[in-house]
């Protein structure tokens, strides 16, 4: 009953401005939180942030052909969606997601990656060091996309083909990263 007056008292009346009709609905959401009512999501809606913010910590080696690049240190994971284990993101919520991805390698090593939206690749980066001579630094390439998802839909960084000789993440993973979010 009290629900129900709540929303007629709320659709106002013929002289509310929308002014006055959006401070009466707030009130009320405020009154109902304050009893326990939990908002619920309408369509499937996410809530909230979705963002992540992931490094490689150590280095990596001779990877195989299309091996899955798993950036294994996570500072920002909004809404959960970067899993550290697979190196995947997954989509929560229908949408285009902006993504990232930067990598380091020695002079005279490459490191050529690609990202894959469900395993189709969608754009490259090309860290190739190898027209340069040995201990002459370092070489560093980065990456975008946009990409339209649907819910539940993945996405990771592979190497490209066999190309996976060498990344140098640090000791910290300062060097090589992955991030994205939703626009």
């Amino acid at each position: 009953m009290l629900l129900l007056s709540l929303v007629t008292d709320v659709s106002g009346t013929v002289n509310d401005t929308p002014q006055q009709v959006v401070t009466k609905y707030n009130n009320y959401k405020t009154i109902c939180t304050g009893l326990g009512y939990i908002a619920t999501q309408c369509n499937d809606e996410q809530r909230g942030s979705i963002a992540f913010q992931s490094s490689l910590k150590g280095n990596l080696e001779n990877m195989k052909t299309y091996e899955t690049v798993i950036f294994n240190q996570v500072s920002l994971n909004e809404g959960n969606t970067y899993n550290t284990t697979s190196g995947k993101f997954t989509a929560p919520v229908d949408g285009v997601y902006f993504f990232s991805w930067t990598t380091l390698s020695d002079a005279g090593k490459y490191f050529i990656t690609e990202i894959v939206l469900n395993n189709i690749p969608i754009a490259y980066n090309r860290t190739d060091g190898r027209g340069r001579p040995n201990n002459s630094g370092f070489v560093m390439s980065s990456s975008n996309a946009n990409i339209k998802m649907k819910k539940g839909d993945k996405v990771w960084i592979r190497t490209h083909y066999n190309y996976g000789q060498f990344a140098r993440g640090g000791d910290r993973g300062e060097w090589c990263n992955f991030s994205g979010f939703k626009l």
